[in-house]
């Protein structure tokens, strides 16, 4: 978690303000406001436990009453992050004030609500009142405590203006060095009591925002609109594996005199996920080898299972013609060169242009080859000999197409070295749901749900086979491209680029 000050002591936007004892309002303050029965504010908290349960009472009466509402959690650093967005509620609230209070662990104790229903409007949409966003815009840039935010999506917002809306909306994410880069997310705009109103539900862009402080930048015609900043939920650095930050009533990070963080040893926290970049680069035969490169449960996957994931990303996709490869893509020019035709990653899989180790062959005659250009994975299927080399079954993501060939008609040399993403076996995650994988070498990666596949959400990175055999590592370029057993490099023999 990137801790920007303390993200507990003072009321924030995205988690309405919440307190270990019980929170009263006076005559001069009214509750937080409600404005429909269906839902709640959203809300956020970090806690030593499991969420347990949402309770809510008649304020001031005492009288608790049990309410399901959907949570998600994550659990890092040895906390917990417990988030709701504002999604529906399983039963409707009647109208009225509630105290309302979050078991998880500790007892969260948040401010009163006023729950009022309002009319719908002739274009089927509430009048949400600016209470209730839980990410707010100005037509000026804030400077405000960030958000936590959750680094996979881009948080619900609605805000409104007496502007007129052109019609064609833009958003630009901006970091801290300033930097714009347009997004793709959907703002829908329309007309409420003659305010323009826009909204934004969440979408899927996992994964997307690295540690940093962001905001998002809208233009709508000659209308611009900046949210507050937000940081994206990170892995504490600084803390050594095995143990786990010590954080005080609030959840806030405990430092010492010298502001140091202070931790305490856990022995059952998870393993982090690797930092990768490009992953390591294998040949056919250590794709394949009897030893197993994938740890139990998952494998390399076959031409078939390729040509699965481009139709499920892609329902119209036809031979020679699909938008798979852009959105598999990563976002922006760090791993892929310009033009990145097509990038929207809104599928999650955070393919990244790895290159190839080709050896000189004359189908590419440099050793290594096309790194930001280029992704091309193996598969577990054999193609047998084409254009006078043993080859296997390979599809390809390009840097300026965002047309994805498909394994079933692409091949590659079996002495090449290219990248491996792994596939589970079976998987009980549902589309969009995210997970991890630990392979043989202990590394913890991402993984993504796309239709009823759960596949890695990173290039492999391993060094050994699933009981321990090491997988050679073969730098000389004659050695590499004489072999028929299996091997592994870093693209130019270089581990910075792993």
């Amino acid at each position: 978690m990137s801790l920007y000050n303390c993200h507990k002591q003072e009321p924030q936007p995205w988690m309405s303000y919440i307190n270990p004892n019980m929170i009263t309002y006076s005559g001069k303050c009214c509750p937080q406001l409600v404005t429909t029965t269906d839902r709640l504010l959203p809300f956020q908290i970090i806690s030593n436990g499991v969420y347990v349960s949402a309770e809510i009472s008649p304020y001031g009466e005492d009288n608790w009453t049990e309410i399901t509402i959907p949570v998600s959690s994550v659990y890092t650093d040895g906390f917990f992050i417990h988030s709701y967005i504002g999604s529906l509620l399983e039963s409707e609230l009647l109208c009225g004030v509630y105290d309302f209070r979050v078991i998880a662990c500790e007892t969260w104790w948040f401010e009163p609500i006023m729950v009022q229903d309002f009319d719908i409007t002739v274009n089927g949409y509430s009048l949400v009142d600016e209470l209730m966003t839980p990410f707010k815009f100005t037509q000026q840039i804030v400077d405000t405590t960030p958000l936590i935010a959750p680094c996979d999506m881009i948080m619900p917002f609605m805000f409104r203006t007496e502007n007129v809306t052109s019609g064609t909306i833009t958003v630009y994410m901006v970091d801290e060095s300033g930097t714009e880069t347009e997004i793709t997310i959907t703002v829908t705009t329309g007309v409420i009591d003659g305010m323009t109103y826009y909204w934004h539900s969440e979408e899927y862009l996992y994964p997307f925002l690295s540690c940093g402080r962001y905001y998002l930048k809208i233009v709508d015609g000659a209308n611009t609109y900046y949210s507050v900043p937000f940081v994206p939920e990170c892995g504490i650095s600084d803390i050594p594996d095995g143990y786990k930050v010590l954080r005080d009533f609030n959840g806030c990070v405990i430092r010492n005199d010298e502001g140091v963080i202070e931790y305490e040893e856990a022995s059952d926290i998870p393993l982090p996920i690797e930092n990768i970049s490009y992953g390591l680069l294998y040949n056919w035969y250590a794709a394949t080898d009897a030893r197993n490169i994938a740890n139990t449960g998952w494998h390399v996957p076959t031409d078939v299972e390729f040509d699965t994931l481009i139709s499920t990303v892609d329902p119209s996709a036809e031979l020679y013609s699909n938008i798979a490869g852009g959105i598999l893509k990563e976002l922006g020019f760090v791993y892929w060169n310009t033009p990145n035709t097509g990038a929207s990653n809104s599928s999650g899989f955070n393919a990244r242009g790895a290159g190839m180790r080709s050896c000189g062959t004359v189908i590419l005659g440099e050793e290594f080859t096309q790194i930001k250009e280029v992704l091309s994975l193996w598969t577990s299927t054999d193609n047998g000999i084409i254009l006078g080399y043993d080859s296997a079954a390979s599809p390809v993501i390009l840097y300026n197409n965002d047309y994805m060939i498909e394994a079933s008609m692409s091949s590659m040399p079996k002495l090449f070295g290219l990248p491996i993403r792994l596939i589970k076996d079976s998987t009980s995650l549902t589309h969009g749901q995210t997970g991890t994988y630990v392979g043989n070498d202990g590394k913890v990666y991402r993984t993504i749900c796309i239709g009823t596949q759960e596949w890695m959400a990173d290039n492999l990175c391993e060094t050994l086979y699933r009981k321990g055999d090491p997988i050679p590592e073969v730098t000389d370029n004659a050695t590499w491209a004489a072999l028929i057993t299996g091997a592994l490099c870093a693209y130019n023999n270089d581990w910075n680029n792993v």
